[in-house]
């Protein structure tokens, strides 16, 4: 859940101002501020349906824009790749083999970019 949660946050990030005002603030609450569907409704003066249905529809939205574009793939692979530099160059006199890995993977992320 949690995880769904956090990939749901970087879509938003991603691609929220592609929404709609209305969709982005209800999304803001429940994922940001963790309110639940009637907190939000409360605070909107809509019905709970109301809410669930904005944050499915924009939540279909979102996934179809990063099938579309892959941003998010691409940042995510982009960060494994550079932890995987600093993994190998953190070190005061790194071997030769790890420098040439590393340029390796610089090379694709600048290529990924």
């Amino acid at each position: 859940m949690l995880e769904k949660i956090s990939h749901m946050i970087m879509l938003k990030d991603f691609y929220g101002p592609l929404l709609t005002p209305k969709q982005q603030d209800i999304m803001n609450l429940y994922y940001e501020n963790d309110l639940s569907l009637t907190e939000i409704a409360d605070i909107r003066n809509v019905t709970r349906q109301a809410v669930y249905d904005i944050i499915k529809r924009a939540a279909k939205t979102l996934e179809e824009y990063e099938q579309r574009l892959g941003l998010v793939e691409k940042f995510m692979t982009a960060r494994q790749d550079l932890n995987e530099v600093y993994i190998l160059l953190d070190n005061k006199k790194p071997e030769r083999d790890s420098i040439s890995r590393a340029i390796q993977i610089l090379k694709k992320v600048i290529e990924l970019v």
